[in-house]
């Protein structure tokens, strides 16, 4: 599954098959869930282009999002998602 993100800031992350993925700021991209988490938490994009956002420098480095960071978003997202269908016993939460 897959998300539409802007770029706020240029940055990069290894791909699927080992490739290097840049993402420059200013565009929107299509992101895999667990990319586009990690990258929402460290501000490195966005649902949407901001009101005022104002393009980075463009003698910033790009940041890199870790893999470490996408497998840590991976996993969260799937704890979220077995939170999300657990049963709740009425009985038991009181």
């Amino acid at each position: 599954m897959s998300e539409r993100r802007f770029a706020l800031v240029d940055f990069t992350y290894t791909g699927k098959l080992g490739r290097l993925r840049f993402h420059e700021a200013d565009r929107t991209y299509t992101l895999p869930r667990a990319v586009a988490h990690a990258a929402t938490k460290r501000e490195l994009v966005a649902k949407q282009r901001p009101p005022h956002w104002m393009p980075p420098s463009i003698f910033r480095p790009p940041e890199v999002l870790t893999e470490v960071e996408v497998i840590e978003a991976e996993a969260e997202l799937k704890a979220l998602q077995r939170h999300a269908l657990e049963v709740v016993d009425p009985e038991t939460s009181v």
